[in-house]
């Protein structure tokens, strides 16, 4: 199971495959029911409605580190940089 963006995932199990809404339902369900605890769970799918919502960006994906000062220089270009209050 991957989301792949707004309102779209992919899921593949056995026998069955799908990549369409239900998917993205299906994949958001297993995420938040595999968090601990009901306020985790909670303040997960509020942010996610949240950002839903509001069209607001919840992961930015970092591909140039150039720029980057406290950079350590054979690191992975590529890493992701979840945005919030964490």
């Amino acid at each position: 199971m991957a989301t792949v963006g707004r309102a779209k995932a992919v899921a593949e199990f056995k026998s069955f495959k799908s990549s369409s809404l239900f998917a993205w339902f299906l994949w958001s369900a297993v995420h938040i029911l595999l968090l601990v605890g009901f306020r985790n769970r909670m303040r997960v799918f509020s942010e996610w409605m949240w950002h839903y919502l509001t069209f607001k960006r919840g992961v930015q994906l970092i591909t140039d580190r150039t720029n980057c000062h406290n950079c350590a220089p054979n690191t992975i270009r590529k890493t992701v940089l979840l945005t919030g209050n964490y």
